[in-house]
């Protein structure tokens, strides 16, 4: 136990190394967890949140080994796996592709099992981007642009508002293609891990200047579903504010 406590092992050979036991999650996704987690923790963290993947997504995904470990460390070399904190930059998630499947590598140390299982969300929703159509990516972009015209100065999360600042008020993705393509990226994933996460349990509504006001998430939120409708017995939003048009 002392050597598996101090060891650390690259990423790259991690992934590709076997791992059992194997349990299933929904879509035939597998799991293994090299820390000792209770049901709960384990329900949290992976189970749940996997189940409320909608299936069309996790069919863009195909096949996913999902695999929890203590740390994974960013060294120089590359990023490693370790079984104690380390002392310098960690990550808390990579993924990798092995023999056509993606293997996600969640550090779970330092995050309640809650923001482990919202980090597993933001994983999927980076890895659907680059499957998206041009035409799903365009009526993303579409609803952007119309945001912009109308001077919604909100977002989902912190990263693509800062994105969306960056754009310095022009309104139309053609004044300045790199950075609005940066920022539909950017607001992309985070409103396809938000859309994620409300299927999962339910989520308060943040308002103020910073955040997207309720008919603009509204109509974000409409287009994920028609794209990639909610499993069977999940929705977008709860009854009370369905038909609800203000904050």
């Amino acid at each position: 136990m002392p050597e598996l406590a101090s060891r650390t092992t690259p990423v790259n050979e991690y992934v590709r190394a076997e791992h059992s036991p194997l349990s299933h999650l929904a879509h035939d996704w597998e799991l293994h967890s090299a820390v000792a987690l209770s049901p709960a923790e384990e329900r949290t963290m992976v189970r749940e949140p996997a189940q409320a993947v909608p299936d069309t997504i996790a069919k863009r995904l195909g096949r996913m080994r999902l695999l929890l470990v203590p740390y994974v460390a960013c060294t120089p070399d590359g990023d490693l796996v370790a079984f104690t904190k380390p002392a310098g930059e960690a990550h808390t998630s990579v993924w990798s592709e092995v023999d056509s499947s993606t293997r996600v590598v969640l550090a779970c140390r330092e995050l309640d099992a809650h923001d482990t299982g919202f980090e597993l969300l933001g994983c999927i929703a980076e890895l659907l981007r680059p499957r998206l159509t041009d035409h799903e990516l365009g009526e993303f972009e579409r609803l952007l642009e119309d945001e912009l015209r109308q001077g919604c100065s909100g977002e989902i999360d912190e990263e693509a508002l800062q994105a969306k600042k960056a754009l310095a008020g022009k309104s139309s993705k053609r004044h300045n293609k790199e950075a609005f393509e940066k920022y539909r990226d950017l607001s992309l994933v985070e409103t396809v891990t938000e859309y994620m996460h409300g299927l999962w349990h339910d989520v308060q509504i943040r308002v103020g200047p910073e955040h997207l006001p309720l008919p603009q998430l509204r109509l974000r939120m409409d287009l994920l579903a028609r794209l990639f409708p909610p499993n069977e017995g999940y929705q977008v939003f709860d009854n009370e504010i369905e038909g609800s048009g203000s904050e």
